[in-house]
């Protein structure tokens, strides 16, 4: 708002300045004294044709027409063409004679030759005018391109400085489960001296995290043979840890073999099964049912709940579950989760 106040006020000032002088150099060469109504008249006439030109003719031809240059003349000599019209006319009007006569005699040749290099005048100025505007405009306009191009050569050094930083996070991720696996497989070779039930414990949890950290780390899909076998060793593991004193059946049906679905997505259920089922009921197993038809996964878990359970309930993993599902599976599935006081039941269904 400023910068436009700052503007208007330079232009009035040149006006102001261009007027006063030329005024007085009229009073002095000249000696003529006209109303000042005509004196305003006519340079208002004279302000309008420069802004006009510069505005709105000029800006017309050289960003509106295909060949600029010509329309430009063309536009230009209609414009003196006009505006010499308009100027004999109002001439015509202070000095009282409403009809006027556009002919050679009519008209004093000086005068006539004296409205044609005033107008000339004005539209020199004029173009002027517009071409620094155009040049402004132009160097602006690269300096905008400039900051541009600086902004997203920054943010394409950001987004690399972060890839680097996610390569080597991923490249040190690599490395700690590596140290780990190494570290599981000396303590089974330990373990499995003293205890074969131990030792095997060892293995499982080896094979289980694995399957984990390396299904997650690659971001793709496993086949549902896989998360399969991850749920017997799962079962397996906790079975060790309980003695053979869990309950827990685990049936599937059709080809589980060529089938792909998101990794851990069944390991979290059955997860959720052990963490807070009552699977030690010989009469009462825990059951995790897959079945596999016409491109269609269907899933489903239930279990007698704990009485007294050591773990309380978060939902953080059967949230995780759907989350997933909605990101990867949208408008695909179906997971209802049934429950009472005694029973809880997870119904999952995806087309694959």
């Amino acid at each position: 708002m400023l910068l436009k106040r700052t503007i208007l006020f330079r232009h009035i000032l040149v006006w102001a300045i261009y007027i006063t002088y030329e005024l007085a150099l009229i009073d002095v060469s000249a000696g003529l004294n006209a109303p000042v109504l005509q004196y305003v008249t006519f340079y208002t006439a004279n302000i309008v044709l420069f802004y006009f030109n510069a505005h709105v003719l000029l800006d017309y031809a050289f960003f509106r027409t295909q060949r600029p240059y010509l329309t430009a003349i063309l536009l230009i000599i209609l414009e003196i063409v006009v505006y010499l019209g308009i100027k004999i006319l109002l001439d015509g009007l202070f000095k009282g004679k409403l009809m006027i006569e556009f002919t050679y005699t009519a008209v004093n040749k000086q005068i006539w030759l004296s409205n044609i290099f005033r107008e000339i005048f004005l539209i020199g100025f004029s173009i002027a005018y517009w071409s620094m505007l155009y040049m402004i405009r132009f160097r602006d306009k690269n300096h905008a391109m400039e900051k541009e191009q600086l902004r997203h050569e920054a943010r394409t050094l950001e987004l690399e400085n972060k890839y680097i930083t996610a390569e080597n996070a991923y490249l040190q991720n690599q490395i700690s489960p590596h140290l780990l696996f190494n570290t599981l497989n000396f303590l089974y070779s330990t373990i499995q001296r003293v205890s074969d039930r131990a030792g095997k414990g060892v293995m499982l949890l080896s094979e289980i995290m694995r399957y984990s950290l390396i299904s997650s780390a690659d971001q793709r899909l496993v086949t549902l043979g896989d998360e399969v076998a991850q749920l017997n060793n799962l079962i397996e593991l906790t079975s060790l840890r309980y003695r053979g004193d869990l309950h827990l059946r685990l049936v599937c049906e059709g080809d589980t073999g060529t089938v792909v679905i998101l990794p851990l997505l069944l390991v979290t259920l059955v997860e959720n099964m052990l963490k807070h089922g009552e699977l030690g009921v010989p009469g009462q197993p825990g059951v995790f049912s897959l079945a596999v038809d016409a491109g269609t996964l269907s899933v489903r878990t239930w279990n007698r709940k704990r009485k007294s359970n050591p773990h309380p309930k978060s939902g953080i993993g059967l949230s995780n579950v759907r989350k997933r599902l909605n990101n990867y599976y949208p408008d695909r599935f179906t997971f209802d989760i049934l429950e009472n006081e005694e029973e809880f039941t997870c119904l999952l269904t995806l087309r694959l």
